[in-house]
């Protein structure tokens, strides 16, 4: 008892003991929360992030490696882009997913009337909507890019009048950038030719412009980005913001059976879907990362989702091309049929004048239209013989009714140009693809395509959080030992 007694009057005599013990345990316990449950946590998650950015894995590796337009490989690392941020995959991925489910093939318009004080009369003006925006767009099943396009959809709605319509179209945009609209080939006064700082100022973010014209001359034009200056004209219009504007003549057009328009693009796309062209800004002297493009799609797809033409025997069919792009040339054939070049930058060519060829090349900013008469039945190739392009998606088919392609999924029968990685896999989208057989599927296995994660970005993001709550529980385990190491300590110079 006398003992025990002796204790309890120390530690009576020694509050500042349990005061220091108090201190201790709570800075101790502070130290650890901050380091394992927010820093820790925090640089881990930076981690996964970059493992979104940046796959360097054995399987990932030819993410970094595209085609270049000659056919060769390239390098297509972060350091091609140095100097600009590219989001991540994992931003890109909280954007909403647009498809041709979501497409609209024909713009709608409003008629109003309008008293035009100079004519002395009351004209109807259609008045059009386009929204610029910010979304993924799907390029076949599956396969995304991080893309800018015109009312959800790439390329944007086909706009289509008659010679003379006095046209309205109000402009909104809700990209993250300035930007404006030209009406390419259009014969439209200045003020409403959509140059930044030439002919007006650009469209800021939030912001709305109002284009009014004259729809002149008649042809096959179209509509697309000028940036918010000369320096990123190109890229946004890499990022998709082009649409077709079709000017039908009041008297003397062609009379056909069916009328098809393709817009032709290019793409620089990357891992996860991010697009290269966010990097694609330079002007004259300045470094910048150069388009090396390796998807080629029309009318926003590759093949073997890309729309079919279909003909029946005897049938006249117009095909309108539109190079949207703004580097690649392509001369696009067709296989099995002679055509007429009919019209060139919208202009309709005299009918002594015209060319019959297989192939015809449409530069940067063209547009051709040609006439195929429906005279050799059989599913037939229509591709750009830049073969490369081809093979990376700029492929479509002219299909006589009751003539299907032969083979299995993802190739043709005459077939063989390699086509991207997983692109043969069958969809509903259209059973006019169902028969193609395996040749255009990818030779290795170990790639993916732009557009879809590999399987070992999954693996990353589950070891990560993994070794996460592994370092969690050890945390709290050391925490605890050396709590009770102090406390034992403590007590120890209490008593003595």
């Amino acid at each position: 008892m006398e003992e025990e007694q002796k204790v309890e009057n120390r530690n009576l005599i020694n509050p500042e003991a349990d005061k220091l013990r108090f201190w201790l345990l709570g800075t101790l316990t502070l130290l650890f929360l901050i380091t394992f449950v927010y820093y820790l946590p925090l640089r881990f998650r930076e981690q996964v992030a970059v493992s979104d950015d940046h796959l360097h894995d054995e399987s990932g590796m030819m993410d970094m490696m595209h085609m270049h337009d000659d056919g060769s490989m390239h390098d297509h690392s972060e350091d091609a882009h140095a100097g600009h941020t590219l989001p991540g995959a994992s931003e890109i991925e909280r954007l909403p997913l647009k498809t041709p489910a979501d497409r609209v093939d024909r713009l709608l318009f409003e008629e109003i009337q309008q008293y035009r004080i100079w004519k002395g009369k009351t004209d109807i003006v259609k008045e059009f909507r386009l929204e610029a925006s910010e979304f993924r767009w799907e390029y076949a099943p599956g396969q995304w890019v991080h893309a800018w396009g015109y009312n959800g959809q790439v390329p944007g709605p086909e706009i289509r009048v008659t010679e003379g319509d006095r046209v309205r179209i109000i402009v909104k945009n809700n990209l993250p950038d300035a930007t404006t609209v030209h009406w390419h080939g259009l014969d439209v006064p200045w003020q409403m030719d959509g140059v930044a700082g030439v002919t007006q100022q650009a469209i800021g973010p939030g912001e709305e412009f109002t284009y009014e014209f004259d729809a002149l001359p008649a042809g096959t034009r179209f509509y697309h980005t000028h940036g918010k200056s000369h320096i990123t004209s190109a890229q946004q219009m890499d990022m998709g913001l082009s649409g077709a504007f079709i000017v039908e003549p009041q008297e003397g057009d062609l009379v056909v059976d069916r009328d098809y328009t393709l817009i032709l693009d290019e793409w620089d796309i990357l891992a996860g879907g991010v697009n290269a062209a966010v990097a694609h800004v330079h002007g004259a002297g300045e470094e910048g990362a150069v388009p090396e493009f390796n998807t080629f799609t029309i009318n926003g797809r590759v093949f073997p989702y890309t729309e079919t033409l279909h003909i029946r025997e005897g049938e006249f069919v117009r095909v309108r091309f539109i190079n949207a792009g703004t580097a690649a040339f392509h001369p696009m054939h067709l296989h099995g049929h002679s055509f007429e070049v009919i019209a060139k930058d919208g202009f309709l060519i005299p009918r002594g004048q015209r060319e019959v060829r297989n192939t015809i090349t449409i530069n940067p900013g063209e547009t051709v239209d040609i006439l195929v008469r429906g005279n050799n039945p059989g599913p037939w190739l229509l591709h750009c013989h830049h073969v490369h392009h081809a093979a990376a998606g700029m492929i479509t088919l002219l299909q006589y009714e009751g003539h299907g392609p032969v083979g299995g999924a993802g190739e043709l029968s005459s077939g063989g140009m390699p086509m991207m990685p997983e692109m043969h896999a069958h969809t509903d989208e259209g059973d006019e693809h169902e028969h193609l057989d395996d040749s255009f599927a990818a030779e290795d296995d170990h790639t993916h395509a732009p557009g879809t994660a590999p399987h070992t970005h999954g693996d990353t993001v589950q070891s990560s959080g993994s070794a996460w709550w592994g370092l969690l529980f050890v945390s709290l385990v050391l925490m605890t030992i050396l709590g009770l190491g102090v406390n034992k300590y403590l007590r120890g110079t209490s008593n003595n």
